[in-house]
């Protein structure tokens, strides 16, 4: 068996699996409710909450970009440990009483926050469209990220393009049926086996 189809066969098992979690998340539950789709019913949990968060931090910058940016650039990257650092700190402080609001008021989003709080529509509407462009970055990095990884290690046999419509295909289709908490699912299958890579 040639190298490249053994590391496409193990990245669609990793990839099944990850899919597997995120949709079975969702079952039995409405896809079509906002506070499901959006906040999970604010069921996750201290722990579901933590595997999120280090979905989100341990990204394809995590693992592509800030190593080779390391290797290019020195010492200059060790900014990368403080802002990963000191992301969690407003989520660690401020998260809690932010949740307990959520829960009070029905807010979903930062938007919504910050539109109560300060009575501004228009400052809610900024908020959500600058969270909009960022997560399409953000979205953006990661699908990136898995093309390239679907390129080099099957030596060019799945193309670029091929690679980022499989990953991109993959989140739509358990985001869409599951929401953040297929989203929170998957991540714990990934974080675990990060966990086991690193210990074992």
């Amino acid at each position: 068996m040639s190298r490249w189809v053994l590391a496409l066969a193990i990245m669609l098992v990793y990839l099944g699996i990850a899919f597997l979690f995120g949709v079975l998340a969702g079952r039995g539950r409405s896809a079509w409710s906002v506070s499901e789709f959006a906040v999970a019913n604010r069921e996750l949990g201290l722990l579901l909450m933590w595997f999120l968060m280090g979905g989100t931090v341990f990204s394809a910058f995590a693992f592509l970009g800030g190593p080779g940016w390391a290797y290019s650039r020195g010492a200059a990257s060790f900014y990368i440990l403080a802002y990963s650092a000191l992301g969690m700190l407003p989520w660690y402080l401020i998260g809690p009483k932010a949740a307990r609001l959520g829960r009070q008021r029905g807010y979903f989003t930062m938007g919504d926050f910050l539109r109560d709080r300060y009575g501004s529509t228009l400052l809610g509407v900024i908020v959500g469209l600058v969270a909009v462009l960022a997560f399409i970055q953000y979205l953006t990095l990661q699908i990136k990220g898995m093309a390239y990884v679907f390129e080099v290690l099957t030596e060019g046999h799945i193309p670029f393009w091929a690679g980022a419509l499989l990953a991109y295909g993959i989140v739509v289709a358990y985001v869409s049926t599951s929401g953040v908490r297929g989203a929170a699912w998957s991540d714990v299958f990934q974080g675990l086996l990060m966990l086991v890579v690193a210990w074992g």
